[in-house]
């Protein structure tokens, strides 16, 4: 069984890497999506809402630093914990295509037998596109449960198979979409909250979700669509 991790080395690179960008103002900066590209259906767990709160809380400060025209992930409303991108992005995508249906079968599958998900929130690390909120499994339950979904989506796991396997939990609270206002200011926000007190989350299903681009006076943002979600059953409690 995998400890729970105090100190991470893979957000801490990202953290440096974040950092340097940020302050050079070479950070990325998203566009919405055009197909082929960002953004696609994606397997999702939604946090419960005392977490999505802390969430909304953090990015609010950030947008504080980092000025108007980002994408608001961190909005209770949007963030979210990704779990496997199925395709690029698709205008066209729809619940009832052939391969929707599939990618929801697989879910339920994987789903089905395994008990809510542990992780803890443990504080922030900063991208080079974004503003991410740090989440360390507890115990192997998470991993087994992005396995189990590789494995029922069969042919259909071809996008994220073409690189490496995904190596840490987060929730992004804040996509870089334009200019940052105060780029020193957003740098010491985030390095004085890289670790925080742990709060225990559970994540009680999964969501099969696709994303579309919103603009309005409360801000941009990709919004969430949900098709469907698959409650993790199993007799026991929360594995850990």
């Amino acid at each position: 069984m995998r400890e729970v991790v105090t100190r991470n080395e893979v957000f801490d690179r990202l953290y440096a890497e974040g950092r340097a960008a940020v302050l050079a103002r070479r950070h990325g900066q998203d566009v919405p999506p055009e197909d082929g590209g960002r953004w696609p259906v994606t397997v999702v767990c939604i946090p419960h809402p005392s977490t999505r709160t802390t969430l909304e809380r953090w990015m609010e400060e950030v947008c504080e630093l980092a000025g108007p025209g980002h994408f608001l992930t961190g909005r209770s409303d949007a963030s979210h914990v990704t779990i496997r991108a199925l395709e690029t992005y698709r205008d066209a995508a729809h619940p009832e295509q052939a391969a929707s249906r599939a990618w929801a079968s697989a879910m339920r599958t994987a789903a089905d037998g395994t008990a809510p998900l542990l992780v803890r929130l443990t504080g922030v690390t900063l991208t080079s596109g974004s503003v991410m909120a740090q989440l360390e499994p507890v115990g192997d339950a998470p991993w087994v449960f992005m396995e189990r979904l590789r494995e029922a989506l069969g042919e259909h796991a071809w996008f994220e198979d073409q690189w490496d396997g995904r190596d840490i939990w987060y929730v992004n609270i804040l996509h870089f979409a334009a200019p940052i206002a105060d780029p020193e200011g957003l740098v010491a926000w985030v390095g004085a909250r890289r670790q925080v007190d742990a709060e225990e989350v559970r994540l009680d299903s999964a969501s099969l979700v696709r994303y579309r681009y919103e603009s309005s006076a409360a801000g941009r943002l990709m919004a969430m669509e949900p098709w469907c979600s698959a409650p993790f059953r199993s007799r026991g409690a929360a594995t850990t």
